[in-house]
């Protein structure tokens, strides 16, 4: 009993320690406090509790063999993209911070799923904090985007740091709201959580933070979808054809009426009115000028698309020079294609991406098979993976941009935990 008892503290805690570590660089009250140094104690104290529960984590390991493989000739491809085109003009601190950082934060996630609620207790407790602050902001200016810039509600002061807070503030709501949704195990608690869902789309149409808003719309889709596939593959798979038809032809003719005939107010903070001021902007920083100038790059260079240009080239051949590691940044470092998958493309090349997307699938894939096994906090933690996707597909880097890495693993660990349809055990998560 007291060994049972050990195992599951650990776990618990274990699950803590990595969840900080992963948001200590986005969490907005740990940049006041010193991101670096809770971002360093968390990863310490993870790896101990890591180690302290090896046993268990590898066992786990041992039912996903197939994904570990994926993982490893991935990670091979970006080491030989690297040593062949990029080690001249790239310093290997940016390598090894990807392979180190990496490496860690696959280990956390798929650690923290022995103990998954206690992963969604620490999202919903960064969102009520940022809903906390909001209401203090909102009754002393009368409403949240009046008075001081939205941005900077935490007081930072730096236009420069709390430009694009707003997203951030997006990204810990959106996955808050789906972390609260998971922990409702009562009528009581899903009432609550459903009846916040609406608000939290609206807030987030309202302050314009686009990405959380097109990632937590796309996990709700993916939820819908999943319920939809437990009635009838058949339904979803042709309902999901009508709905691709049906975005084409909007796409189709909504691209018979240029941008620039749409009036469009130049104050709206809404995330239709900034984009559609984007879209008549010839800004090159925005993201379609940005993810055009890629994909010419990438097609003008046929020789390159087998390996790509190589790991942290994007900057260099934009001329904003070479990037480094995680604490170390640099001004290349801030320059990145906003897709993770176009970002693979580019540097990698078709060997890199084929593997990449193989590896974000997968686990996707492995929950539709397990669905009905799944319970309603591990189904909802595969939505949080969904939003995690979708988001570095919008504004992700991939040297930098590690939650997708950290929920990838988690959805992962959830997977190795239950049965499939081959095993005759099943390896169960320790209850929170």
């Amino acid at each position: 009993m007291q060994v049972r008892f050990n195992a599951q503290t650990i776990a618990r805690w274990t699950s803590v320690a990595v969840t900080v570590a992963v948001l200590a660089k986005t969490f907005v009250p740990f940049y006041l406090i010193g991101s670096t140094a809770i971002f360093a104690a968390s990863v310490a104290a993870g790896l101990v509790l890591v180690a302290l529960s090896w046993r268990p984590i590898f066992v786990s390991a041992r039912h996903v063999r197939g994904a570990l493989i994926v993982v490893a000739l991935f990670y091979a491809v970006v080491v030989v993209s690297f040593l062949v085109y990029s080690r001249a003009a790239v310093p290997a601190t940016h390598l090894w911070g990807i392979l180190i950082i990496h490496g860690i934060i696959l280990i956390f996630g798929f650690s923290a799923a022995r103990a998954l609620n206690m992963v969604l207790l620490v999202l919903f407790g960064m969102a009520t904090i940022y809903v906390a602050m909001l209401a203090l902001h909102a009754l002393r200016f009368g409403g949240v985007t009046t008075g001081i810039n939205i941005d900077d509600i935490f007081g930072i002061g730096v236009p420069a740091i709390y430009i694009t807070f707003h997203q951030n503030i997006g990204f810990v709501l959106g996955v808050g709201i789906l972390a609260a949704l998971g922990l409702a195990s009562n009528r009581i608690t899903q009432i609550l959580a459903v009846s916040a869902l609406p608000i939290v789309l609206l807030f987030l149409f309202h302050i314009a933070a686009r990405t959380a808003l097109v990632a937590l719309a796309s996990s709700l889709v993916f939820l819908s979808f999943t319920t939809l596939w437990a009635y009838s593959r058949k339904v979803t798979l042709l309902t999901a054809a009508a709905l691709v038809v049906a975005a084409a032809i909007a796409l189709g003719v909504l691209s018979q009426r240029a941008p620039n005939q749409i009036a469009v107010d130049a104050t709206a903070p809404d995330a239709v009115s900034r984009t559609l001021r984007e879209l008549q902007d010839p800004d090159p920083g925005f993201r379609l000028p940005i993810w055009k100038r890629t994909w010419r790059h990438i097609v003008t260079a046929p020789d390159r698309l087998p390996l790509g240009r190589g790991v942290g080239m994007y900057p260099v051949d934009a001329g904003f020079g070479a990037p480094d590691w995680l604490l170390r940044p640099t001004e290349g470092s801030k320059h990145y294609p906003h897709n993770v998958h176009l970002e693979i493309l580019y540097d990698t090349g078709i060997a890199g991406l084929v593997l990449f997307s193989t590896l974000t699938v997968l686990p996707i894939l492995a929950s539709l098979r397990r669905w009905s096994m799944f319970s309603l906090a591990e189904r909802f933690a595969v939505a949080i993976y969904v939003f995690n996707l979708v988001s570095s597909d919008i504004s992700g880097a991939f040297a930098y941009a590690y939650l997708l890495q950290f929920f990838l693993a988690l959805t992962t660990g959830v997977i190795a935990l239950k049965p499939t349809a081959e095993a005759g055990t099943q390896h169960k998560p320790i209850a929170a």
